[in-house]
């Protein structure tokens, strides 16, 4: 395929191809030629929808659109206790952040590297993330008298259990998850 042919959605095909490679490798670790190449194109082709891999880590991130999905309803049974409620916020919302592991280890990973282009990525996700917290405590447990607070520690525990299923690869997912939540469960407990 030369640079000039153009796939109906060749632009999200980068980008997925790019999320993948730069997980692997991180983002210094891949090349825009290993791009071309893994997405049989010309590098011309890349540059002509990012014009650096500055733009196209800050396209990857930005292609999830966190802002719209991070606003959308929990499921939270308005009758159960408050532990209860925010114990099932907070899987609820660990499970989807799993489900983003690639992203969360290649920023993770090169920021640990010293990676200055993913900090600002990473601080707009963070920007994000924690006044969605506070949506998700005043919802779930809105007898909170402050749910800063406790969003705060949400956030932390999020960033805790992740880290957990990278160390305990052979714990199941949602044991992490019970046992992070319970310090928070404990906190709201009647």
């Amino acid at each position: 395929m030369s640079a000039t042919d153009v796939r109906p959605n060749q632009r999200e095909h980068i980008l997925d191809v790019a999320l993948r490679l730069m997980s692997e490798r991180g983002a210094t670790g891949m090349s825009m030629r290993q791009l071309a190449n893994a997405c049989d194109l010309q590098v011309a082709a890349i540059y002509h929808y990012f014009p650096s891999k500055d733009a196209l880590l800050a396209a990857v991130v930005a292609e999830r659109q966190y802002g719209s999905r991070l606003g959308d309803p929990l499921p939270v049974d308005p009758d159960a206790p408050p532990a209860e409620r925010l114990t099932d916020v907070f899987v609820h919302v660990f499970e989807g952040a799993l489900s983003e592991q690639s992203i969360w280890r290649l920023l993770i990973g090169e920021a640990m590297r010293g990676e200055p282009t993913v900090l600002p990525v990473g601080q707009d996700l963070i920007a994000l993330l924690e006044p969605a917290a506070i949506t998700w405590v005043s919802a779930a447990v809105p007898e909170v008298a402050n749910p800063e607070d406790l969003a705060q520690l949400v956030v932390g525990q999020l960033l805790t259990g992740f880290i957990r299923t990278v160390f305990e690869p052979d714990v199941p997912t949602r044991t992490i998850a019970l046992q992070v939540a319970a310090p928070l469960a404990a906190l709201v407990a009647d």
